[in-house]
C-alpha cells in the first residue's frame, strides 16, 4: 500500500494510529466559482470562521474535521455531486440547508455567456435571508454534527409514562399518616 495510485476515484492515505481512532466529520464545500462569485467566496470565508470558532470544542472532544472544497466546473460534475444550487455545504453527506431559494447573483452574471441573469443561493437563518452562509448557521450545523442531541434520539424520562419509584413509595408508606414523620424514625 506504499505505492501511490493513479486512480481518480481512490486515494490511499496513511494516517498515524492516533488519528485513525479519532472521530472525523467531513464537510463538503461545493461551489461553481470561488474566485469571482461573491457568494461562494463569502461562504468559504464564513466556513473558515466557523471552523475556527469550534476548534476548541473539536479538541476537547477529540474530533477531526476534513474539509473538501469541491469545484463543480461542468454539468457532468454537477450531476455527479448532485449539486442543486451553488454554493452548498454538506456535513457528513447531508446538506445543512436542503431547502433553498435563489436570486440574481451579479458577480456570477458577469461570468456567464448566457442571456439573462444567473441565480445563486440565498441562505435563510433566523428569519432572514443572507447572500453568504452566516457563521452562526455554520457553527450550529457543525455542533449538531459533532455532538448530536442524544436526548431527542432516545426517549427521555420526561416523555415516558409516569411511574412512582419504589424509593418514594417506601418513604411515604413507612411514614404513616403523620406528615411531620419522615419515616426514618428520627
Amino acid at each position: 500500500m506504499n505505492a501511490p495510485t493513479d486512480s481518480k476515484t481512490v486515494s490511499i492515505i496513511q494516517p498515524p494510529a492516533e488519528e485513525y481512532t479519532r472521530r472525523t466529520v467531513t464537510v463538503d464545500f461545493l461551489y461553481i466559482d470561488n474566485e469571482s462569485c461573491d457568494r461562494c467566496m463569502g461562504t468559504e470565508g464564513a466556513l473558515e470562521a466557523a471552523l475556527e470558532q469550534i476548534d476548541p470544542v473539536l479538541d476537547a472532544l477529540n474530533i477531526g474535521i476534513t474539509v473538501r472544497g469541491i469545484h463543480v466546473s461542468t454539468l457532468d460534475a454537477a450531476e455527479a455531486t448532485q449539486l442543486a444550487v451553488s454554493p452548498t455545504i454538506r456535513i457528513n453527506g447531508r446538506g445543512i440547508q436542503p431547502d433553498y431559494i435563489e436570486n440574481t447573483c451579479d458577480s456570477c452574471g458577469d461570468l456567464c455567456e448566457c442571456d439573462g441573469d444567473v441565480d445563486c443561493r440565498l441562505w435563510q437563518y433566523r428569519g432572514e435571508k443572507h447572500s453568504t452562509a452566516p457563521v452562526g448557521l455554520l457553527v450550529e450545523s457543525l455542533v449538531k454534527a459533532i455532538a448530536p442531541n442524544r436526548m431527542q434520539a432516545s426517549k427521555s424520562r420526561d416523555s415516558q409514562a409516569y411511574q412512582l419509584s419504589s424509593n418514594v413509595r417506601d418513604f411515604f408508606e413507612s411514614s404513616g399518616s403523620d406528615e411531620s414523620d419522615c419515616g426514618c424514625g428520627c
